[in-house]
């Protein structure tokens, strides 16, 4: 449930932070690699073009090490998810 709504914070924060239109391009890519990728393919990647301070740094890195401790089910389950949600999209 804490995890859950992390997630659902920071999505919020994109959305607000970044426009509608733009996390409509980066929040599935940012997410895609929260849940597979490095904080080093997520800050070469998804967010590159963004300036990140280090608080958010720490977040962001809290918000990762939330989703390694996960199970491997739980993990494919929300990619899953992912995949389904852009392909509707």
């Amino acid at each position: 449930m804490k995890l859950t709504a992390v997630v659902l914070l920071v999505t919020l924060a994109f959305c607000c932070f970044f426009g509608t239109v733009s996390a409509r391009e980066i929040l599935p890519g940012f997410l895609n690699t929260l849940l597979e990728g490095t904080l080093e393919q997520l800050y070469a990647g998804p967010i590159s073009q963004y300036r990140i301070d280090d608080v958010t740094k720490a977040a962001l890195a809290a918000l990762k090490k939330c989703i390694e401790s996960l199970s491997q089910e739980h993990t494919k389950a929300l990619v899953k998810l992912l995949k389904m949600i852009r392909s509707e999209a």
